[in-house]
């Protein structure tokens, strides 16, 4: 064998095996998915109080520091359901409330809009999504805050639960870039949300904004244009060679986010802490559980 062919063929495995993995990461759901917690709890008998933790990729922690871990490590005297679905908008997310309903949550913490943001850069991406879902119309901010607000009030209507909203985090640490700015329209309809159905808001991209505006701007950090090669490039370091998400992060000059749109270990604390606080108010609205005999 010749070592143009040796090389081909470690070529040809090396892809074949990223793609598995990102098979996986993309269509595997968390061990402590909704189907998964009412498989494990068949007559909704349970000594905990359950909050539910919902959205996309950045919720569901494969390509992202996974903030709801983080919670189920600081609470331990409450069940976390990981209800993430990698690529979803806000209208995948109203079409699939039955098993979240179903879970009886006592607190759900919503982190939706990521994709509903990138799916309005232009045709093109508008066409990616499409591709992977069909949508009745073309996503654009009104699209989003109707399905926002059928979530939520479905929620409130057929759950006990305490509901929270967090605003979504910028895509990309360039404050003058457009995507950056998207994020902050797509903010600004979520808490118009949370006020118009009395549901709390959590500001998730205000803290990580602060935070990026108290450092000079990083020097490193990638153009617009090459996230999406960047998010494969992330995907194969993680599952080829093993690297954190925080050693990618860093590699890419970037301080809170992964690839231009998924946390660090930075950016899911600063979530983890104010699902944390919001959550802990909830307990003076949730009967304690007894210990089942």
């Amino acid at each position: 064998m010749t070592p143009l062919n040796a090389l081909l063929i470690v070529s040809v495995a090396l892809t074949v095996l990223a793609y598995l993995g990102l098979s996986r990461l993309r269509l595997v759901p968390p061990d402590n998915d909704p189907a998964s917690y009412l498989l494990a709890h068949p007559e909704g008998v349970r000594e905990k109080h359950l909050a539910v933790c919902a959205g996309d990729s950045i919720t569901r922690g494969a390509v992202s520091a996974n903030y709801v871990d983080l919670l189920s490590g600081r609470l331990p005297r409450w069940d976390f359901v990981n209800a993430g679905v990698n690529s979803e908008l806000a209208f995948n997310l109203a079409a699939r409330l039955d098993q979240i309903v179903a879970l009886d949550p006592d607190a759900v913490t919503i982190l939706i809009g990521t994709n509903d943001v990138n799916a309005t850069f232009g045709l093109r991406s508008a066409l990616g999504y499409y591709a992977i879902q069909r949508f009745p119309e073309r996503p654009n901010p009104l699209f989003f805050r109707e399905n926002l607000t059928l979530v939520v009030r479905r929620l409130k209507r057929e759950t006990k639960a305490r509901i929270a909203l967090f605003s979504i985090p910028p895509i990309g640490e360039a404050g003058d870039h457009y995507a950056y700015l998207r994020t902050e329209e797509y903010s600004a309809i979520i808490r118009g949300v949370a006020e118009a159905e009395e549901v709390a808001y959590l500001p998730l991209r205000e803290r990580l904004v602060e935070y990026l505006e108290s450092l000079p701007p990083s020097p490193h950090a990638p153009p617009f244009r090459r996230f999406g090669a960047i998010g494969r490039r992330a995907i194969r370091a993680r599952i080829l060679f093993g690297r954190s998400l925080d050693e990618i992060s860093a590699a890419n000059g970037f301080r809170l986010l992964v690839d231009g749109i998924h946390l660090n270990t930075h950016g899911a604390a600063i979530a983890a802490a104010l699902a944390e606080a919001f959550i802990c108010e909830c307990t003076s609205y949730c009967e304690p559980y007894a210990a089942t005999e």
